[in-house]
């Protein structure tokens, strides 16, 4: 039976020791207990709980490193611009599905958004200072060989989306040229010849992914790629906007349009209908994620849904293995066309 603590216990702070004695196991097993980070026999799970929950036990971060343990800090990281991060939902899908599932591990989800600017340098020293245990990195602009070099080899890591081809982590993407493929066929479908794509960001592999479906769709179909319908985007709506104002004055005639994402979609489409172009009657538009921009737009955008969410769980759960020491292999998620009135006949 685990004894009762003395009324002294109550007002000094209980140590690892105290709860690993009243259990009966090793300091070792109360940290393994708490950070799930290796098998426990159910018995001595229970016994560890039940010593948790008699002391009320709330274990100083600092000393479980100090002890072996860990922080149990799980960060989620992406350089990515405020209007990005703040407007497109797809961010907040992610972020959710992400947090749930490391909180569910009764691990702490921390979001780290670094701008584009910002050097490498203080990113490290924010990621050193903070004893992460492990990092998902979504989104990162640059190249990835300086950023392998500078993380500790130790330190768990996983992608969300390709990012360029790691050699050294694992990632968890969505098949974005598929996407890009299947949303400008759909348009080549319907009878468009002249289809535009307005891109994402083409540093990024998902934007140059989705670049790639759409020009194997084009020549697929035998139709002419044309520079001059290749706008390059950065997934933001205020650069869709941009670009589709500047095809129009230069009078280049199109009747369909790729857009990198939902939010660049509605840029397309705000600025096709103020300049009285109707969508879908003179021009027809597809979007990609399926975020809940392109349900409340008017007209629906068609889109390609991918499973954001699940996108995100994901990679938290390829964390947590590798956290628990197994391998962890590249997953790739399915991705599906969605119409709705932007490519009504």
């Amino acid at each position: 039976m685990i004894p009762r603590p003395t009324k002294s216990a109550h007002t000094t702070e209980v140590t690892i020791d105290q709860v690993a004695k009243a259990a009966g196991v090793s300091r070792a097993t109360v940290s393994r207990v708490m950070n799930g980070t290796a098998k426990v026999s159910a018995e001595r799970e229970k016994a560890v709980k039940k010593a948790i929950a008699r002391y009320n036990f709330i274990p100083n971060s600092t000393a479980r490193r100090l002890a072996g343990g860990r922080s149990g800090l799980i960060a989620l990281l992406m350089e990515e611009s405020s209007e990005e991060f703040f407007l497109n939902p797809f961010w907040g899908e992610i972020v959710q599905g992400f947090s749930s599932v490391i909180t569910d591990a009764g691990l702490h989800p921390l979001l780290l958004i670094r701008p584009k600017t910002g050097t490498e340098d203080s990113l490290f020293s924010t990621l050193q200072a903070g004893q992460m245990d492990g990092i998902a990195i979504f989104s990162w602009h640059r190249q990835l060989k300086s950023f392998e070099q500078m993380l500790d080899p130790k330190m768990a890591v996983v992608f969300g989306g390709d990012l360029g081809g790691s050699k050294k982590y694992p990632y968890v993407d969505v098949d974005n040229a598929k996407g890009g493929f299947l949303a400008t066929k759909h348009l080549i479908d319907l009878g468009c010849k002249n289809i535009v794509t307005v891109t994402g960001d083409l540093k990024l592999q998902s934007g140059r992914d989705r670049l790639d479906g759409y020009e194997k769709a084009i020549t697929n179909a035998g139709l002419a790629l044309k520079d001059e319908l290749i706008l390059h985007g950065d997934f933001t709506q205020s650069k869709a906007e941009e670009l589709i104002r500047q095809l129009l004055k230069k009078k280049i005639k199109f009747d369909g349009v790729v857009a990198g994402n939902d939010l660049s979609a509605v840029g397309v489409i705000d600025v096709l209908t103020h300049n009285g172009i109707s969508v879908p009657g003179k021009v027809k538009v597809v979007g990609f994620d399926d975020s809940p921009v392109a349900t409340r737009n008017s007209p629906a955008i068609t889109t390609i849904r991918q499973p954001s969410r699940e996108l995100g769980a994901q990679v938290a759960e390829s964390l947590i293995a590798k956290l628990n020491g197994q391998e962890v292999e590249d997953k790739i998620l399915d991705v599906k066309l969605i119409k709705r009135e932007s490519t009504a006949r």
